[in-house]
């Protein structure tokens, strides 16, 4: 009797850990909630509806073949925060399913309780759903599942993200479209479910991912053709927007379902896949997945973690008149040698030279000590390059460095910087370090001393101010916000953390108007 009685116990003890590793998995995303939504990786489970334990039993049940082999709820309790799913109306009804003849049907209001309960009882979570909607679905199916209008189905409309309507300390009002809060800004406001649709229903709650995404080519037959050089193009969306998504992949033609196997053998390749995408898009991607929890190697989440380690360098390529946007921009790596920085290669794949679009990001690993140079037949840039081993590290930090685009032949100020061999400008000429006008001629800034600037301007509205202070190596100095700020203020004082001597870039937002401007503290 004794005897039962410890293996009983022992049975418990187990059955706890797994619980508590279980919970372990719930809220230990590895996540860096500092960071914005969009600076984050996010493993995405390819149609994470098609899998046999939430489409009908027996043999009939997922007749057009998965592409998971876990259900919704499994998949959440693993870590995956991203889902992509199709929703169609079937005879009246809202059924997740992936195409005909595929009889794999998941019951929508099956699928509105997983995600509901799992909203309410998880509330430092955020999911990300990615829905292909059948051709009669409409906005009004979406509305049923998500505002709750049938019988079963929970009101889950609360925790959808509004991107337009956010506003936070690092989204202020009236932000451009691109920017997006903190991960923790989310949660502080319970605005915990992202949306995106393939279709688009103009709606602010379900937002157009072709218009707010890039992805790239998603059919492949083999797992080698993963890394074709094809694969790390932009197929649908729009090239600049930095929520991207790789498709990683592969299943059997004609109607290319998940394959066990392929999925093994393509998810050990995960980490690379993603760090490769990152340099080539220059966006930090999110990756797609059939079989996520399967592997030849380390597991996908576990590789996905890995990544989100990495330090990450972002910023815009703005063009120092106006303020807007530079595409095209090309790249490469240089190491230093012999007292200069020389050229190693371009960041290309497979012969295919990468091309950024007005926002960058590249990763900043923890032995990288090369610098990546920016090109452009049109600009030269200020800085015109970034060292990664300023900013390396697998501290899951990202460091903001705008950078500013002169017109070639646009006439310039120079500047005499005195120079040293740890120099960040140690291979800048005259021509690389310029004077950038002023974007808002109603703006100034000026210094009172060494750790003192003052702002002037004219607010007509209340509104905020958020600058920041670069160096000239593009190194992030200071951030100076004011939240409130009443209308007709005409100057503002800001105190740096630190006292400066040289030449520093001053960039941002006084209400709605930008200014970018070199300003010179003795």
């Amino acid at each position: 009797m004794k005897k039962k009685h410890n293996i009983k116990l022992l049975l418990g003890i187990i059955t706890v850990l797994l619980l508590m590793t279980d919970v372990y998995a719930q809220y230990a995303h590895e996540i860096n909630k500092q960071r914005r939504y969009d600076e984050i990786s996010w493993l995405v489970t390819h149609n994470a509806n098609n899998n046999r334990t939430d489409g009908p039993s027996g043999f009939f049940g997922c007749l057009g073949g998965g592409n998971q082999n876990a259900g919704i709820k499994k998949q959440l309790q693993d870590g995956v925060r991203s889902l992509a799913v199709d929703i169609y109306r079937v005879n009246g009804e809202l059924r997740l399913k992936h195409g005909a003849p595929n009889t794999c049907m998941m019951d929508a209001k099956n699928f509105n309780n997983i995600i509901a309960n799992w909203l309410e009882t998880h509330p430092l979570d955020i999911i990300t759903l990615h829905i292909q909607s059948g051709p009669n679905l409409g906005k009004s199916g979406l509305d049923d599942i998500f505002f709750g209008r049938r019988s079963g189905y929970k009101n889950m409309s609360r925790f959808i993200y509004n991107h337009k309507a956010f506003v936070s300390s690092s989204k202020p009002k009236n932000s451009p479209g691109d920017v997006y809060p903190k991960i923790q800004e989310m949660l502080d406001q319970k605005q915990q479910l992202v949306i995106f649709t393939e279709t688009n229903y103009n709606s602010d709650l379900y937002r157009y991912s072709f218009i707010n995404t890039a992805q790239n080519p998603y059919r492949a037959g083999q797992v080698n053709e993963l890394f074709d050089a094809n694969k790390f193009v932009t197929h649908r969306g729009v090239d600049h927007k930095t929520i991207l998504i790789i498709n990683h992949f592969a299943g059997d033609a004609p109607t290319y379902n998940g394959d066990v196997n392929k999925s093994k053998d393509a998810n050990k390749d995960v980490w690379g896949k993603t760090v490769t995408a990152w340099y080539q898009f220059g966006h930090k991607p999110s990756i797609a997945v059939d079989y996520y929890n399967l592997s030849n190697g380390k597991s996908a989440m576990s590789q996905i973690n890995d990544v989100n380690k990495i330090n990450e360098v972002r910023g815009k390529f703005e063009d120092g008149e106006n303020g807007r946007g530079i595409r095209d921009v090309k790249t490469y790596l240089a190491e230093f040698k012999n007292g200069a920085w020389r050229k190693i290669k371009n960041i290309e794949h497979k012969g295919r030279r990468a091309s950024w679009h007005i926002f960058y990001s590249f990763p900043a690993r923890i032995n990288d000590n090369r610098a990546i140079f920016f090109e452009h037949p049109n600009y030269n840039f200020s800085p015109s390059f970034i060292k990664v081993g300023d900013y390396k590290g697998n501290n899951s930090k990202t460091f903001v460095i705008n950078v500013a685009g002169i017109r070639k032949g646009t006439s310039k100020s120079t500047l005499v910087v005195k120079q040293n061999e740890s120099d960040d400008l140690s291979l800048l000429t005259a021509q690389d370090i310029t004077i950038e006008k002023q974007v808002n001629s109603n703006i100034s800034i000026y210094k009172k001393n060494s750790n003192i600037l003052n702002v002037s301007f004219l607010l007509i509205n209340d509104d905020a101010i958020a600058l920041e202070v670069y160096d000239l190596s593009g190194r992030l100095i200071d951030k100076l916000n004011k939240k409130q700020v009443p209308k007709h203020t005409k100057n503002a004082i800001f105190q740096l953390s630190e006292n400066l001597r040289g030449i520093y870039i001053v960039k941002g937002y006084v209400g709605t108007q930008y200014i970018s401007k070199k300003i010179a503290i003795e």
